[in-house]
């Protein structure tokens, strides 16, 4: 905890020792089986043919997004919800759930680790084991149930982006303290750990995928006062949720599809010629992602998890990281992770100038990072200006007279204005 909260343990203290909910969620995110057109894959440099992401996923394609780069995993148009712009800054009461997470999920480990050491006996080890993975099941099962609901209240209008992005926050950091609770009860039981007790905990380790990300870290960290302040861009859908955030040099987004998991069903990666489903899975791979695949530095990395249908790929490219998760049972990615660097990323510019400003917009797609450039006409200098898209103020261009930000799903109407109150305006339709 950072050393300028003090005056927070005593709460915390307390808080720790409170019982958490004792709600057990019926399912998890991605096992509704109704309809939701919600199933995109932003279009890179490889073509898209009739029998590969269109049929065989009832995918969209965005037609215009962003070639030679990575394609990414996003919502169609007609499934989302909301989508918008928020800072995610100093907060105390996401601080205090931050810290309250950690410390339960520090004190649960504690627990274990002491009840696990004072423990004799083969047979009384082993039940201990069971009762605590078991526990942490039933916690991956109450975040998930806190997941949807939230997601429901959002998209309802209930809460704010502010009050999403907060609880988002407090979810990822229990869903690591979670993740670290496996870690630590592996190492406490060493080969005494059976191993249907580890498939579980790495069957466990996929559902926690849908619940933390690099970009609610950030935002976690930006709420708790460790880092500056973030912006974040949010798309949501009914079982969706896009993150993205362009941060110094690098750009981040994470995203989840929960209609592209199912719970139940075959195996589809699993075939004669691939019996663990990773030949299939890299093939697939390679359909979804072909650019990446053409200009990989690194990989495949191919990795099943535990004995679930779900199989992580990691590619390194020209551009950053692409981490992706596939459902061997939808054969589509339902969890994806970029990150880029924002000297490497491909831009379009557009330019439009009024009053003796230069507006420069250089963009990539929906969700993308996004660079607005002020100049003065005549001269060519940088110009400050404050900047608004689609009426949201995501900051200013600085000295330099640029500003990284993020690009708003489709319509965007970008705006600036000069100290000296010259305004100028920019409008296109991003996918």
């Amino acid at each position: 905890m950072s050393q300028n909260r003090p005056v927070l343990l005593a709460v915390l203290a307390l808080l720790v020792a409170a019982p958490a909910t004792q709600a057990v969620a019926a399912g998890s995110l991605g096992t509704d089986s109704a309809p939701h057109p919600e199933r995109a894959l932003g279009v890179d440099a490889g073509p898209a043919t009739s029998d590969s992401v269109a049929a065989r996923q009832s995918a969209s394609i965005d037609a215009a997004a962003q070639q030679n780069t990575s394609n990414y995993l996003g919502i169609n148009d007609d499934a989302v919800e909301t989508a918008g712009y928020q800072e995610a800054g100093l907060n105390v009461g996401g601080a205090v759930q931050r810290d309250v997470a950690a410390l339960r999920g520090e004190y649960a480990s504690l627990t274990f680790e002491q009840r696990y050491g004072n423990t004799t006996g083969t047979s009384a080890r082993t039940a201990l084991l069971r009762e605590e993975v078991g526990r942490l099941g039933e916690r991956v099962q109450q975040l998930e149930l806190r997941r949807n609901r939230l997601l429901d209240d959002y998209n309802a209008g209930e809460i704010d982006a502010e009050e999403f992005l907060r609880e988002l926050a407090a979810i990822d950091t229990t869903a690591r303290a979670v993740d670290d609770q496996f870690t630590r009860i592996r190492g406490a039981a060493g080969l005494e750990l059976s191993s249907d007790l580890d498939t579980k905990m790495d069957n466990l380790d996929g559902d926690l995928l849908s619940l933390r990300g690099p970009v609610r870290g950030q935002v976690g960290a930006a709420m708790a006062g460790e880092r500056p302040s973030v912006p974040v861009y949010a798309v949501t859908s009914q079982t969706g949720i896009v993150l993205s955030s362009a941060e110094r040099s690098q750009y981040h987004r994470e995203a989840y599809l929960g209609q592209n998991r199912e719970q139940v069903g075959p195996d589809r990666f699993v075939t004669d010629d691939s019996p663990n489903g990773v030949v299939t899975a890299v093939s697939r791979t390679t359909e979804l992602y072909p650019w990446v695949s053409s200009n990989s530095r690194s990989g495949p990395s191919v990795e099943g998890i535990g004995n679930t249908s779900i199989y992580f790929v990691e590619l390194r490219h020209p551009h950053g990281s692409l981490n992706t998760y596939l459902d061997g049972r939808t054969e589509s990615p339902f969890r994806e992770v970029q990150t880029k660097s924002l000297e490497d990323v491909p831009l379009t510019a557009t330019t439009n100038s009024s009053q003796g400003v230069d507006l420069t917009v250089n963009r990539t797609h929906a969700t993308g990072p996004m660079q607005i450039s002020v100049r003065d006409n005549l001269t060519g200098d940088a110009l400050e200006a404050n900047v608004t898209v689609n009426g949201a103020d995501v900051g200013s261009t600085g000295d330099d007279g640029d500003l990284w930000t993020l690009t708003p799903k489709q319509a965007a109407r970008i705006e600036v204005t000069t100290s000296d109150d010259r305004t100028v305006r920019e409008r296109f339709f991003a996918n």
